[in-house]
């Protein structure tokens, strides 16, 4: 009986010491990501004494309110934010470098490299992908067959969906070739930007510092979108449209091609399972393809404990197994590393296999000014869009965004 009450004692000691070891961390999420990140975080808090806590913030408010917590000392340990916002963040010294851990990964080189690029400042890591998402274009193979178009092959250039799209607006009724949402910076930096880079071109520096808009890719890509829209062939609302819109107009089966994300495929087979399409990696004007890699990277603030960021870089390397791959996929639609494609779409439809495969060749603009460049409503990237395929002075919009651009650049840029 000793022994027994001696052995209890002794479990019950070790006990309150591991639970009196135990840490918590706080994260801060996108309510858009909040369902994916809690569920891991629940899988994490079952199976370990440390705790991760998750606390939602809508998307609106995740940038300012985080910035504003930084600059009291009363931010949480690390915060789960749109990976375009690294390099600011990054810049301010407002995040823990993770540098070592990341390079230390076994499948450091699987996780998404725009992802990882835009977490990378002055040669240093400060974020890892947390739930990835892709833009691709998707198209209506039933309107494709009606317009004596190959269902099985998808249009591969800008020239081909401009040819494409004006066939299948010459079937009449009121069907559309092409559907883009054209009023919003934050869709347009989505499926517009993805055409340059295709052609190896774009609006930035690779260092995100220099403005270089004017390029033949882009002068070519306008072409072919000016022509669907003087043709006909552009849905009406895409011009003042939004995302909502653009789904429901190619679920109603009257648009051809839809530029779109990686989210479409869950999205049309749960509620439009009639529809019948095919999806396809974002083509540059005469050949090419590339991606936005878009979603959501998970940093550490700055001065986190030591404790507390093992805590929180232990989760990271939980929620990059396999096994919690597999479930982000199933709620998100995308792991968030590329060497996973058998286990986490195993039990998937495998046309999400075109996105996943097109984020190793995604890019993300890496800029420290990204909403009053893109997302601004006023912007110049929105403006230089609207000016160029809906207006008559071509030149005179690109040559004004280019100006426009660097003039913020140059008040923006860190030193």
């Amino acid at each position: 009986m000793l022994r027994l009450k001696t052995t209890i004692t002794a479990l019950a000691l070790l006990a309150s010491s591991s639970l009196a070891g135990a840490e918590e961390i706080t994260l801060w999420v996108r309510t858009s990501s909040g369902a994916v990140l809690q569920g891991l975080a629940d899988k994490y808090n079952a199976s370990h004494s440390d705790k991760v806590n998750v606390t939602q913030i809508t998307a609106e408010q995740m940038v300012p309110k985080l910035g504003a917590a930084i600059a009291g000392s009363a931010a949480p340990d690390g915060a789960v934010l749109d990976l375009i916002y690294l390099p600011t963040f990054a810049a301010a010294d407002g995040l823990e470098d993770i540098s070592d851990f990341v390079k230390g990964l076994p499948y450091s080189a699987a996780m998404s490299p725009s992802h990882i690029r835009l977490a990378t400042y002055d040669g240093k890591i400060y974020g890892v992908p947390a739930l990835p998402d892709a833009s691709i274009i998707a198209y209506n193979t039933d309107l494709f067959t009606k317009a004596g178009l190959d269902p099985n092959k998808a249009p591969a250039s800008m020239e081909e969906i401009a040819a494409d799209a004006k066939k299948i607006a010459a079937l009449g009724n009121e069907t559309y070739g092409f559907y883009f949402v054209a009023n919003s910076g934050s869709w347009l930096i989505y499926d517009f930007l993805p055409h340059l880079w295709a052609a190896n071109a774009d609006v930035l520096s690779d260092d995100g510092r220099s403005a270089t808009v004017d390029t033949p890719a882009l002068r070519e890509t306008i072409a072919a979108y000016r022509d669907m829209w003087k043709a006909g062939a552009i849905h009406p609302t895409s011009r003042s449209g939004n995302g909502n819109n653009a789904v429901e107009a190619f679920a109603s089966g009257k648009v051809g091609i839809l530029m779109t994300g990686s989210y479409i495929v869950n999205l049309l087979t749960s509620k439009y399972p009639d529809v019948k399409f095919a999806v396809a990696p974002i083509p540059g004007p005469k050949g090419g393809e590339s991606s936005f890699a878009g979603g959501d990277t998970l940093s550490l603030i700055k001065g986190i404990s030591e404790e507390k960021k093992k805590v929180a870089l232990d989760f990271v390397n939980f929620y990059m197994q396999p096994e919690q791959q597999v479930y982000i996929t199933q709620e998100s639609g995308m792991p968030s590393r590329t060497d996973l494609a058998a286990e986490a779409y195993a039990k998937f439809d495998q046309r999400n296999l075109v996105a996943y495969n097109i984020l190793a060749k995604a890019r993300t603009p890496y800029t420290f000014s990204s909403d009053e460049l893109f997302v601004s409503r006023t912007g110049p990237f929105l403006n230089l869009i609207q000016g160029t395929i809906f207006g008559d002075d071509v030149d005179g919009t690109i040559a004004k965004t280019q100006a426009d651009f660097t003039r913020i650049l140059e008040r923006t840029n860190p030193n």
